[in-house]
């Protein structure tokens, strides 16, 4: 383009820059960012959120930050998807009371606290073994008008599931399809590893079935935890029914069920 005289624009060096962070190659989308001032050119929402996302992906914080306050300073105004960049990427490296000041930040200038961003925060506080305040921000939703969507859900039968709550993850599983949110394949795989990892095999393995009639499949993390319970000795017959309404005999996973087991006698 520039050999033959044309000029790239904003848009042009956007997808560059996109790009370059996708890839991780963080100095080149970096030198591209420097340029545009020196060709005369004002980078949009567009090249900020490539910048930040890739910055923050690549661990430079500070960096990230930094390119925020400018991106302030220079009257750019943030949208949505700049905000959720930063508290997600504030929140994956445990700078929770960071991403706490900017979302209250944000709640007293009037600014769209959608659910993908009260999300981030619940998972984060999930990850970070507070429990209570995920529970706060999750019974808030309904005053902020806003519905809990089936990744609130998930996220925060997980994080009960990971305290050994079986009782309120079971509860709100049931609960979010009473309010018209379905359960997808990562809610079961997570609400069946929870019940497994509390040795309720019975009630996880019935949870498997209930997936599997519903069309979903156990994960790459859930079926090993899946095999190793039937693979046990003495194991409930009950339980190896329930498991056969769903494999296949001559599957791989009934041979190494069988393998295990004779392994174990």
């Amino acid at each position: 383009m520039v050999e033959r005289g044309l000029h790239p624009n904003v848009f042009s060096y956007t997808i560059l820059i996109n790009g370059y962070c996708k890839k991780m190659i963080i100095d080149e989308a970096v030198h591209f960012f420097r340029e545009l001032p020196r060709r005369g050119l004002k980078p949009d929402n567009g090249t900020f959120s490539a910048m930040l996302w890739g910055l923050f992906q690549t661990g430079r914080c500070g960096a990230t930050q930094e390119l925020f306050n400018d991106m302030q300073a220079a009257g750019i105004i943030s949208n949505s998807q700049i905000y959720a960049f930063m508290l997600d990427g504030l929140c994956r490296k445990k700078n929770i009371s960071k991403a706490l000041s900017l979302f209250h930040m944000m709640e007293r200038n009037g600014l769209d606290l959608n659910i993908v961003m009260h999300n981030i925060l619940i998972d984060a506080f999930c990850k970070d073994k507070k429990l209570d305040n995920a529970r706060a921000f999750f019974s808030n939703l309904s005053s902020r008008g806003l519905q809990p969507d089936v990744k609130t859900y998930t996220t925060m039968i997980q994080g009960l599931c990971e305290e050994g709550l079986l009782h309120d993850a079971k509860e709100l599983f049931v609960k979010m399809e009473q309010n018209g949110c379905l359960p997808n394949d990562v809610t079961y795989n997570t609400i069946i590893q929870g019940f497994i990892g509390q040795h309720k095999c019975y009630e996880a393995l019935i949870l498997v079935e209930d997936m599997v009639q519903r069309g979903f499949s156990a994960d790459a993390s859930t079926f090993p935890l899946i095999v190793d319970i039937l693979s046990t000795k003495g194991q409930n017959p009950a339980l190896q029914e329930v498991i056969k309404k769903f494999m296949p005999k001559d599957s791989r996973g009934m041979q190494d069920i069988e393998l295990r087991r004779e392994n174990k006698f």
